[in-house]
């Protein structure tokens, strides 16, 4: 089975999603890399290593968040699932591919993302 490649993101949810991008610019050094206005979020950049801190406004996503990246996200779970693990969500889409949640023995989640989607659109 393929495994985590890296943390894709971490997520924190703000209150206005233009000053909290302005705070993470101009106080953290962070980088706007792009902007979702039908998901509200807008995904910062570090100056190394590709990770993103990715703002929102949802009160359905936990704060703070953070997924592990994956190259396929459906693969990941059926290989996982087969070896008896827990899948706590099923893969479902999202802005840049799929994600899903597994569990590990001890039932804490795991968050999983790949970028399927992102690379449809090249």
């Amino acid at each position: 089975m393929a495994g985590l490649r890296k943390i894709d993101n971490v997520m924190y949810r703000v209150s206005d999603l233009d000053t909290a991008a302005r705070f993470y610019e101009d106080a953290l050094g962070l980088q706007r890399l792009w902007r979702d206005d039908e998901a509200g979020q807008i995904g910062l950049g570090f100056p190394e290593g590709g990770a993103e801190i990715v703002i929102h406004g949802d009160p359905e996503i936990p704060n703070p968040d953070f997924s592990f990246l994956v190259d396929d996200v459906a693969a990941f779970c059926a290989e996982y699932a087969g070896q008896g693990y827990a899948v706590i969500k099923e893969p479902f889409p999202v802005r840049c591919g799929w994600f899903a949640v597994l569990a590990d023995p001890d039932d804490n989640p795991i968050a999983i993302v790949d970028l399927t989607r992102l690379e449809e659109r090249d």
